[in-house]
Order: structure tokens, then sequence, then C-alpha cells
């Protein structure tokens, strides 16, 4: 069975040849069809300056030339299977990472809903009315205002009401200072516990916190980092088994339709052997009928008796 020509062998060129080549063996071939053109049946020259077109527009052009030549890669080397590496490059999840952030996010709110509700308590204990002071002030006032005592009673109340609120006063002023340490150790101690409860880790105090954390951070960052690396790697891969895909489709698609066009030529030449052949025996019949005319002609001269 003969082999069937590629497009590169229809336009007499190598597979490395330059478009300026391929172009100039196309106008060439073109030139010496056109000049054989009264010497070659109508349908004859048809179809071979229709397998010349077709294999320059598909050879001009890069990305069917390039789809071509994959095709016929394809077709001479025997078929790869997919390398270990290729195989192992698996998309990774990140349901899982994103799941988690959600949890720690949320349990993050739920500290701080926490952490509010705590220093709200701590006010509201921190804000009550001495009621002591209260009790000892009303009395007072309303006795100067009911009704008007001796002076030495009146000055004797005040100087009590003085000392009342100056010590108030005090007590006010040393009071907050004690309850913000208090505060701050107790805040200190639900932060730790918190810190244990999350990430499984007892550590002394808020820097150290901090320092694992930007740690944590450190190794997220470069996690995410070579997610989207392999992602970028994983779409690159993909990108390139779509090219070869649509390769090897438009190759089968160019092959289909030069298969096509030799089997067309094939069978105009096959047809145009007949008539020829036809002709050929047409005439060798007109040639015998002919010559057995002649003959019988001569016969009846030869047979026909002479006057002398």
């Amino acid at each position: 069975m003969a082999t069937k020509k590629s497009l590169y062998e229809i336009l007499q060129l190598a597979p490395d040849a330059s478009y300026a080549q391929l172009r100039a063996s196309f106008e060439s071939l073109c030139q010496s069809l056109e000049a054989q053109q009264p010497a070659l049946p109508a349908e004859d020259f048809k179809t071979q300056l229709r397998l010349l077109q077709l294999a320059y527009s598909t050879l001009a052009t890069p990305l069917s030339r390039d789809a071509y030549d994959a095709q016929l890669a394809a077709r001479a080397a025997p078929a790869r299977a997919p390398s270990d590496a290729l195989v192992a490059a698996l998309p990774l999840s990140r349901s899982a990472a994103e799941i988690r952030a959600e949890a720690m996010l949320m349990r993050a709110d739920a500290m701080s809903l926490r952490a509010d509700a705590m220093g709200i308590r701590a006010d509201g204990l921190l804000g009550e009315p001495q009621s002591g002071a209260g009790l000892a002030t009303n009395p007072i006032w309303s006795r100067l205002l009911a009704s008007s005592r001796t002076v030495l009673l009146t000055l004797g109340t005040l100087a009590a009401i003085g000392m009342v609120v100056k010590i108030v006063f005090l007590f006010t002023l040393s009071r907050p200072s004690e309850d913000a340490g208090a505060r701050q150790q107790a805040s200190e101690k639900v932060f730790l516990q918190e810190y244990y409860q999350t990430w499984g880790v007892r550590v002394a105090n808020r820097a150290e916190a901090d320092a694992l954390d930007a740690e944590r951070r450190a190794r997220e960052d470069a996690s995410r980092g070579q997610r989207q690396k392999d992602e970028e790697k994983n779409r690159m891969e993909k990108a390139e088994r779509e090219f070869e895909e649509e390769s090897r489709k438009r190759g089968a698609q160019v092959s289909a339709e030069l298969q096509f066009a030799e089997e067309k030529a094939r069978l105009a030449q096959v047809q145009e052997e007949r008539q020829q052949e036809e002709v050929r025996r047409t005439k060798e019949d007109a040639e015998r009928r002919r010559i057995e005319a002649e003959q019988a002609k001569w016969r009846r001269i030869l047979e026909t008796p002479s006057n002398n």
C-alpha cells in the first residue's frame, strides 16, 4: 500500500521550510500546473489545484501549521504514557483551610464579645454608688433646708460633710488604679487560657503569644504562596493539555480533508482512465471494422470475374 503524501511533500518542501520558501514553492507549483492545464482534464486540474491550495492554506498559518506538525508527530511517534510527575501533580483542596480560617474568625469574634462583657461587668461593679455617702449627705441637706439651726450645728455639719467628701474622693482616687491592675491581670489570664484552648500551647505572656502568632502567619503565608504556585502550575499544565488536544483535533481535521481530496483525485483519475480506455476501444473497433470492410471489398473485387 502506498504511503500517503504529507502537505510538505505535496508542496515539495521539507518540514522545516520557512514561510518564504513555502510561498515560493506554492507559486511555482501553481504556475507549473497552469502551464500543464491544456494537457490535463478539467477535473484533474481542479483537484490538483485544490490540493495545492489546501496544503498552502494549512501550512501558511502558524496555528494550523503547528496543529498539523503535532498531528504528524503523533502519527510518527508511539503514544507516551503520562509521566508520574504529571499524575502526582494533583490540585490542592482549599476547603479545609478555608473552614479552619472561618472557625478562627468566629472564635476571635466570640472572644472579643466575651472580653467586652467582662469589661462591662467590671465597670458596673466599680460604678455602683456609695450608699453610705448618700445616706450621710441627703439627710443633712434636707435638715439645712427644712429649718434654720444654730450656726455651730451648721458649721459642724458642713465640716462632717467635707470630711466625708474628702474620704470618698481619696477612696475613688486609689480604687481605679488597684482595680485597673486587677482587671489587667484577669484579662491576661483569660487571654492566656483562651489561647491555650484555641491553639493547645501554653504561653507565659502576650508577647510570647504574639511571637507565636507571627510565626504561624509566616508559615501560613508561605503555604499560601506554595498553593498559589501549585495552582498556577496546574493551570499552565491544563492550558498545555487543552492546546495539545486542540492541535490533535485540528490535525485530524486537516488530515481528513487531505484524505478526502486525495480520494477524490484518485476517483477522478480512475474515471479518466476508464474514459480513455473506452475511447481506445472505440477507435480499435472502428479501425477493425474499417479493415474488415476493406478486406471484404477486395475479396469481392478478386472474386468478380474479369471481362476478358
